[in-house]
């Protein structure tokens, strides 16, 4: 392990019978969460192959709970074993911390059974900020392990006259090889498709492939990972996977590094992969995605809890090699959400308010709910993905005075600000992303006008999707730095089955017009599309666009049909990649 044992730990006996207890309690119940882990995992193969989407979305939400559930039972059971005297606890969880080391240390998922310490740690001692005794907390270098496919976790293919035969070599060698319909057809075309590639960028010469030996699942597709190698270069190639009547067919190639970011982007639901040494799948991951956070690469696989340990980490490590100081968000500032953000840090921290204005028809509880409601749906590339943080803690001289001011008027149920710290209660943390109506105004027209298609079409994504935004307009949105529009204020986001839209009633009178209520009955879930053609229309170039490619979202009829198709069970298709990626039918 990579931690330096505190002095305390060194010194101590560990003869206590109550630290092998403990020890084994964590360890016992952190080898029963990650075997349930893979087994839900497991099971998206037979999902993908029989199209049991339904079941598959469930096995997502039954995943993602596993690790707190595993959390919770082993604080339970540590608080009958651990003393009431806080001096003696601690001391006894010291030594069982060095037992568990000896457990856990020689496993191949052991960056795991430390998040899973410091889960239980950080809740059964209400740890504030860090706790240097208690936890693991190296914040000094770490390294991925050693990618020489020496263990397994990829197969090497070289290339020596057929490109076409080593690309079959690796869909016969694929747990899928049984299903294809038409694997020799697919491995030329996949041939045919790099082969360019090739001619275009490395003069045509491949020395060999390499491909994980896990296939990756999500939603309706499958994907091969892997990389082109020549020399010391190294490329993402990617085979997009789907399934039909007749069997799998590879619909794509992907190879580019934009392309495998956004298939592993913090926009996108969670890979189901077994992978029994995930560090090792994050180490070839992270070799073809260098400028990805290894927090996310761990998250895009489904681990979570363990993305949020690399982010935790890298934000204090950050603190430490930084002097940069907290400072509000760029953007509206929110009625319900205190934003604010590290210039040299790409996060943004929100935090809910103690009061909302009376337009806002929510409640705390409200937002944590569609909050959780986010990190169980499926994001189809147009939801960013939250990480939620308790107990957080900073010195106070590394916040902007401006935004002390505002956390101490308006959030004082989740900031305790003292004179030399601050500790964030709860607070959600997120990618930054450029606010869209600042992006509008500030870049240029093509720009612009290519983000207000795209706004028209993540609307639209979300609706397919089961969504309601709630609040469309642009400053509840942001732009990727691949330059894709995504939504990311969820204190009004609502299932659709949950909105009961509407069709403006005609008024009666000129009176009934200029009242300043409405002079109609409204329900709290009525909504009125009509009215957004009103209100989309600033900056203007948001109204022309709306008005060329999205008039339907103005529309009653557009949101019905999506309300009735999710009603219907219908799952639509949503492809990490563009349209004009995929191969065409036969």
């Amino acid at each position: 392990m990579a931690d330096v044992l505190p002095a305390a730990e060194r010194s101590s006996g560990a003869t206590d019978p109550r630290v092998e207890r403990i020890a084994r309690l964590l360890h016992d119940t952190f080898v029963s969460f990650h075997e349930s882990f893979l087994e839900v995992t497991h099971r998206a193969a037979t999902r993908f192959l029989q199209r049991e989407w339904d079941a598959h979305q469930d096995d997502n939400s039954e995943r993602l709970n596993l690790h707190k559930k595993a959390v919770w039972s082993a604080v339970e059971s540590a608080q009958v074993i651990v003393p009431a005297d806080a001096d003696e606890a601690r001391q006894l969880w010291v030594d069982a911390r060095r037992r568990y080391v000896s457990l856990v240390s020689q496993r191949m998922d052991f960056e795991l059974a430390e998040t899973f310490y410091n889960s239980v740690t950080r809740r059964l001692f209400e740890v504030i900020g860090l706790d240097i005794d208690l936890e693991f907390l190296w914040l000094g270098p770490t390294a991925l392990p050693a990618d020489d496919g020496s263990r397994g976790e990829y197969r090497h293919f070289p290339v020596d006259d057929s490109l076409a035969d080593s690309i079959l070599q690796i869909l016969e060698h694929s747990p899928l090889a049984s299903q294809f319909h038409a694997i020799e057809r697919d491995a030329d075309r996949v041939a045919a498709v790099i082969e360019t590639w090739l001619s275009e960028n490395w003069d045509g010469h491949i020395d060999a492939l390499d491909i994980l030996r896990p296939v990756f699942y999500r939603n309706k597709g499958a994907y091969l990972v892997g990389r082109l190698r020549w020399l010391n270069r190294v490329n993402p190639v990617i085979l997009p996977i789907t399934v039909s009547d007749d069997g799998v067919r590879v619909d794509a190639v992907l190879l580019t590094e934009l392309a495998a970011s956004r298939l592993f982007g913090y926009t996108r639901s969670y890979f189901h992969v077994l992978a029994r040494r995930p560090a090792a799948v994050v180490s070839f991951l992270k070799s073809l995605l260098p400028v990805k956070p290894v927090a996310e690469l761990y998250t895009s696989i489904g681990y979570s809890a363990h993305g949020k340990t690399n982010l935790f980490r890298a934000l204090y490590r950050h603190m430490e090699h930084s002097n940069t100081r907290f400072e509000r968000a760029r953007g509206a500032r929110g009625m319900v959400m205190a934003v604010f953000t590290l210039p040299s840090f790409d996060v943004v921290f929100k935090l809910i308010k103690d009061r909302f204005p009376q337009s806002k028809r929510t409640t705390p509880e409200d937002v944590q709910r569609r909050y959780k409601l986010v990190f169980d749906h499926d994001k189809v590339g147009r939801l960013v993905d939250a990480q939620e943080f308790r107990e957080l803690s900073f010195r106070r001289d590394r916040f902007d005075e401006e935004l002390i001011e505002e956390l101490l008027e308006d959030c004082t149920r989740t900031v305790t600000v003292t004179d030399d710290e601050v500790i964030l209660h709860h607070v959600y943390t997120e990618r930054r992303l450029y606010p869209l109506d600042l992006y509008l105004r500030e870049m240029g027209p093509d720009l612009a006008r290519a983000a207000a298609i795209d706004y028209g079409n993540a609307i639209k994504d979300l609706a397919s999707a089961n969504i309601f935004p709630g609040d469309l307009f642009p400053k509840n949105f942001g732009v990727s730095r691949h330059g894709v529009v995504v939504f990311y204020d969820y204190d009004e986001l609502a299932l659709l089955s949950e909105v009961n839209f509407r069709t403006m009633p005609v008024s009666q009178s000129y009176e009934d017009e200029m009242l300043d209520q409405p002079w109609f009955p409204v329900e709290p879930n009525d909504v009125f599309p009509e009215e957004f053609r009103t209100y989309l229309r600033s900056p203007r170039i948001v109204g022309d666009v709306f008005d060329e490619f999205h008039p339907e979202i103005s529309t009653v009829e557009f949101w019905q049909a999506m309300k009735d198709g999710h009603e219907g069970g219908r799952r639509p298709d949503f492809f990490p990649y563009p349209h004009q990626y995929r191969f065409a039918d036969d």
